[in-house]
């Protein structure tokens, strides 16, 4: 088994109350177990390092109730400003009950302008999920919230007979005008299983070998903005909603390898142009 499973607008677009404290109770809380798993995976995930109460610093949303456990919307927002200076390093999303705990962790830079991403997770059970942000100073920080989903991680898949035509296929777009020298935000789709290893196949009754993504880099201009170290617990055509602060017009690339070392490419410009064609990708397989 490999080590540790890598684990404003968006504001707007978040789903549920915002997260708890770490020491407080959460809205629901006799339906609740206790901190007993996280307590097991804190040191295993986060071993000699002190973990601040995030209040300030970083706040987690997510459905108090999921719709859909294998898809759950999940976003995370930083609190104060990014500088070069300070700002959030990385950013782990800690699902307690899943499987494999770490579902991702988000690697930013100065250029990422804002480190805060909206996504959709697998969830297996009630349960804490835990996001640890630290601060380019090494310090980290925590928040937490509750939710009340199921199955995820073994529910079939809604395309199951497109995603094979489709694997590797990315959208991008650019939400609002393009700004340069400011806040933009964007979004990127990818069309993959993402299967977990603990799917069915409903016609066979064998379980569907492990197929997902386990690293994608986004770059601006040759220059790195975004990094995701990833797992199993990324829904199916893993979304990401996410910020960017671009010097003038130029080309966003993507890169996606999976755990099968299949590696996806695309590329896309971005401007004034470009932002409002919203150009369809041109994605390569290696």
């Amino acid at each position: 088994m490999r080590s540790a499973a890598f684990a404003a607008l968006i504001l707007s677009l978040s789903f549920g109350a915002p997260a708890h404290a770490e020491n407080s109770t959460p809205v629901g809380a006799e339906a609740q177990p206790s901190d007993a798993r996280w307590n097991e995976l804190r040191p295993m995930l986060f071993k000699g390092r002190t973990l601040a109460d995030g209040i300030d610093v970083i706040e987690l949303h997510a459905p108090a109730r999921a719709v859909e456990a294998a898809v759950v919307p999940v976003s995370f927002h930083t609190r104060f400003p990014q500088t070069a200076g300070h700002y959030v390093k990385t950013v782990s999303l800690v699902v307690d009950g899943n499987p494999a705990p770490l579902a991702a962790v988000f690697h930013f830079t100065p250029d990422s302008g804002q480190a805060d991403v909206e996504t959709h997770l697998r969830i297996d059970d009630y349960t804490y999920i835990h996001v640890v942000a630290e601060t380019n100073d090494g310090k980290f920080y925590v928040s937490r919230t509750f939710v009340k989903a199921a199955g995820g991680c073994s529910a079939p898949s809604d395309d199951s007979e497109a995603a094979p035509h489709q694997l590797g296929q990315m959208t991008f777009h650019q939400i609002g005008a393009f700004r340069p020298d400011h806040l933009n935000l964007a979004q990127l789709m990818i069309y993959h299983p993402n299967n977990s290893g603990l799917q069915m196949d409903q016609v066979t009754h064998l379980y569907i070998p492990p197929h997902y993504i386990q690293k994608i880099s986004i770059l601006l201009s040759g220059k790195t903005i975004l990094t995701i170290d990833s797992d199993i617990a990324l829904s199916e055509n893993p979304f990401f909603r996410f910020f960017y602060v671009p010097r003038k017009t130029g080309s966003l690339q993507v890169s996606v390898t999976d755990n099968l070392q299949k590696t996806f490419t695309a590329s896309w410009p971005v401007g004034p142009t470009a932002a409002a064609a919203k150009p369809a990708p041109e994605a390569e397989t290696k």
